[in-house]
């Protein structure tokens, strides 16, 4: 099993061959945007004010961009090449659908950790490969994209977790570097599921054809 593992990750570091820059770059820029309401509207406020519900439509529609940035590391890890237009495509193409299924993934989750921590943990696991189903089939509605996630985890959150776990050795790494190192790890355990799930995506269609 290890050795699954093991190629992963090394399917991965091939795929950045000669695109950690990039890979980098957009990594960098979705982060910078991602924090840029809060960072800028309410620096140092701990109390509700106005800026809040501004803060929340904004990073509403920051949304799209977490899912652009999952196609980029799915259409590295084909061979494909990336770029930043990656996070702005699900706007172009998708732009309703990628803030609702995001929203819905996210109360889903919110609800099931309400029951337990433990439960939305494995939900969380369940519901992670959403973004990169929609990269192959955007015609899917956010909840069959959700339902589509779950049934090809089914059997497979274990494997999940334990690939996230590999990169424990890489994570301390990162915080010894005062998080510098994550400019090349989260790039790295992004791609590495992105053939995570290709491998997933392969034995489900393989499954379904019987």
């Amino acid at each position: 099993m290890d050795m699954y593992y093991s190629k992963l990750r090394a399917n991965a570091r091939e795929s950045l061959r000669g695109n950690w820059l990039m890979a980098i770059g957009l990594f960098v820029v979705a982060s910078i945007l991602f924090g840029a309401p809060d960072f800028i509207l309410n620096p140092d406020q701990y109390e509700f004010t106005w800026k809040d519900p501004v803060i929340l439509v904004l990073s509403i529609l920051l949304l799209p961009l977490a899912i652009g940035m999952v196609w980029a590391w799915v259409d590295l890890s084909r061979g494909g090449k990336i770029s930043f237009a990656h996070l702005i495509e699900p706007y172009k193409t998708m732009f309703g659908k990628s803030i609702l299924v995001s929203v819905l993934q996210g109360l889903f989750l919110f609800f099931w950790t309400l029951l337990f921590i433990v439960p939305g943990i494995i939900k969380s696991f369940s519901y992670m490969l959403t973004y990169h189903i929609l990269r192959d089939e955007p015609e899917l509605s956010p909840l069959q994209a959700i339902t589509k996630s779950r049934r090809m985890m089914n059997g497979h959150k274990a494997e999940a977790l334990v690939l996230g776990l590999s990169f424990i050795g890489w994570m301390l790494l990162g915080v010894v570097t005062l998080f510098i190192g994550f400019l090349w790890i989260a790039p790295y355990m992004s791609v590495t599921y992105a053939h995570f799930y290709n491998t997933l995506r392969a034995e489900y269609a393989e499954k379904s054809a019987f």
